[in-house]
């Protein structure tokens, strides 16, 4: 439950923002829609009765898959494709990552998101079929599509990283996305032996953001003058 209350809190830091919704936001909001779904399944395993009648079943394999695969997939995709010009000098395209987060997504919802209700209804894990008098195979079928998009959701993925190697946009910039804050956005893609040319000036916990946006660097609220009680001269 805490760590559902730190991702509630991370998805209402865009309230009233303004994200870009770029590939690496796309599967980072992916990794947070996937977790505040796969956690609260959690919660549906600790109370003993509940517990009794899906251990086992295939509502556990939805909910562990909704925890481990969906969200360390999609984080770990999301990462992968924002280093990667930092690592490498060139541009991931977007138009095959945003393929491949949409089909990635939607396989992987396909294939699990039906487990829940086979778990609920009593069927094992790890059966490969099932009576159809228990009418539960109009939902292990979708599950098998739901398998085959995830697969095919990976060739475009590799494609994306081959072609971005070989002959992809350089990136130009220190920041390509121009919303790096931490001091590797501070110095080229990739970055030199020495790292640094010059050394950034460092006066907040965001120097990459203040070089790149100088005109928000003093944004941040300033003191306001000290309150003194009635009677007493300041100092």
């Amino acid at each position: 439950m805490p760590t559902g209350v730190k991702s509630f809190d991370r998805t209402g830091t865009m309230i009233k923002g303004s994200p870009s919704f770029a590939t690496p936001m796309l599967r980072a909001t992916g990794f947070l829609v996937s977790f505040l779904f796969g956690g609260p399944t959690r919660v549906v395993l600790a109370p003993p009765p509940l517990d009794f009648h899906v251990t086992d079943s295939c509502f556990v394999v939805a909910h562990f898959h909704y925890v481990v695969f969906g969200t360390v997939v999609l984080a770990m995709s999301a990462g992968f494709h924002f280093r990667w010009p930092k690592r490498t000098g060139r541009m991931l395209d977007e138009r095959p990552g945003k393929i491949h987060f949409w089909t990635l997504s939607a396989g992987f919802r396909l294939t699990f998101l039906v487990h829940h209700w086979p778990g609920t209804e009593g069927m094992p894990r790890r059966y490969a079929d099932c009576p159809a008098p228990d009418g539960l195979t109009a939902l292990n079928t979708l599950s098998t599509i739901g398998s085959f998009l995830l697969g095919l959701s990976t060739p475009p993925f590799l494609r994306n990283v081959w072609r971005a190697a070989r002959c992809g946009r350089r990136a130009g910039v220190d920041d390509p996305w121009g919303c790096g804050r931490s001091l590797e956005w501070a110095t080229s893609c990739p970055p030199p032996r020495h790292n640094f040319v010059t050394l950034p000036r460092i006066r907040s916990e965001s120097p990459a953001f203040d070089l790149h946006h100088p005109e928000c660097a003093g944004r941040a609220p300033q003191p306001g003058p000290k309150r003194h009680q009635a009677g007493r001269e300041p100092s």
